[in-house]
């Protein structure tokens, strides 16, 4: 038994994260502050990209993403079953229609071929393509795809940061109009809750901006309203802005920010611990014929936010409740991450989905279960969950 309980990931905050936080409660501005942009520029810096905007959520990210790329109802998004439902209710929030394509058991991500078929047959405005569990997705050939049949393209990266595609950093937006992220405590780093939204694109940038905060922006050669505007002498009235658009109030504060910046300062630390874990884990389980270890793709740096085994549970002859609540009687937490978002109820409803309509899917699913790995496990408790995991993924 081990001494603490180990969910399948967590957040991992030190004393300065703390003093950083703190420091901000002393200072005059708790939100709408100078830390918000130094994080943005410090995020879009390490992932290469030219702009970067904060916001509330991972959810808020691609809400403000669907609506900076001007997705309106009728409009048509694809994303991958194999996610948060996020990934495809961003569409339903705007009153576009969500689709979905298969993914590719060899990195849980959508695949390439499965989209095709999709694209001969419907007209798709945006593909969120998601790097499932932190493994990239095979961006070239979706990127192919992009410009054969004219859609653009949204990274869901909430679980990729610090991950590497051909050289370029997850986030960089060198093959998509836009990447997302996630700073929820399980995420590879935290603000608590969080978002962050990165482009090449200005325009793209000006209108997140503003859609962030409830439409409004203060850009003096954007004014409509030239007499309220302006004085006499042509100067901008201090006090104006002007609301343009319908948006929202997806801000994120500087206390979150000021945790967002030191977080940041060790996130190579913190993929490097988690590949390690991976790696070891990766020979534990080796051997074991009922276990399938997640593959990494020769052209690319997994960022391993999650470790998912597939299982064979028939051959097991164990379900896999029976393997959850034996684990975590041995203060093991695991998940299933995730129920294939074309099942349910809302879109099997809305839609007409069901079982069977996306194959590789349903496979991952029935046979997926997410580990512990965080920066904070301890070499030793590696060691006994592979022990353990051995143990009960057995046949005797």
């Amino acid at each position: 038994m081990f001494d603490r309980f180990l969910p399948y990931s967590r957040q991992l905050i030190d004393k300065e994260d703390i003093e950083k936080v703190s420091s901000v409660l002393k200072d005059d501005f708790l939100t709408q502050g100078p830390r918000i942009s130094l994080f943005e520029k410090k995020f879009a810096n390490y992932v290469g990209a030219k702009f970067a905007v904060a916001c509330a959520t991972g959810t808020a990210a691609l809400h403000l993403a669907c609506q900076a790329l001007k997705l309106k109802p009728g409009d048509q998004l694809l994303t991958s079953p194999i996610t948060f439902v996020a990934s495809a209710n961003c569409a339903q929030f705007i009153g576009a229609d969500t689709y979905f394509a298969d993914i590719d058991l060899k990195n849980y991500c959508i695949s390439p071929k499965s989209l095709e078929k999709i694209l001969k047959k419907r007209k798709i405005d945006v593909v969120v393509v998601v790097h499932m569990s932190g493994h990239p997705a095979n961006l070239t050939e979706i990127y192919k795809l992009k410009k054969r049949y004219n859609f653009k393209i949204i990274e869901d990266s909430c679980h990729a940061l610090g991950g590497i595609y051909k050289k370029k950093k997850i986030g960089s937006c060198f093959y998509s109009e836009i990447s997302t992220f996630s700073f929820h405590p399980v995420k590879p780093i935290t603000t608590g809750e969080g978002g962050m939204i990165t482009t090449n694109d200005k325009k793209i940038y000006e209108n997140l901006l503003k859609f962030r905060t409830h439409g409004i922006h203060n850009i003096k050669k954007n004014f409509l309203n030239k007499k309220l505007a302006f004085d006499k002498s042509g100067k901008v009235n201090q006090w104006y802005y002007e609301m343009t658009d319908l948006g929202f109030n997806y801000r994120i504060t500087d206390i979150q920010s000021a945790l967002g910046i030191n977080q940041l300062k060790k996130i190579n630390q913190f993929i490097k611990l988690r590949r390690k874990i991976a790696k070891i884990y990766n020979k534990g389980f080796a051997k074991n014929k009922l276990i399938t270890i997640p593959q990494e793709s020769t052209d690319v740096k997994h960022a391993y936010h999650l470790y998912t085994i597939l299982i064979d549970f028939k051959k097991l002859g164990k379900s896999r409740n029976e393997v959850m609540q034996k684990l975590k009687d041995n203060n093991i937490g695991t998940q299933v991450l995730y129920i294939p978002v074309h099942l349910q109820p809302y879109y099997s409803k809305k839609y007409g989905f069901k079982h069977g309509d996306y194959p590789y899917a349903e496979k991952y699913y029935g046979k997926c279960l997410s580990i512990p790995i965080f920066p904070g496990l301890k070499k030793k408790e590696i060691y006994q969950v592979i022990n353990k995991v051995n143990q009960i993924i057995s046949i005797k």
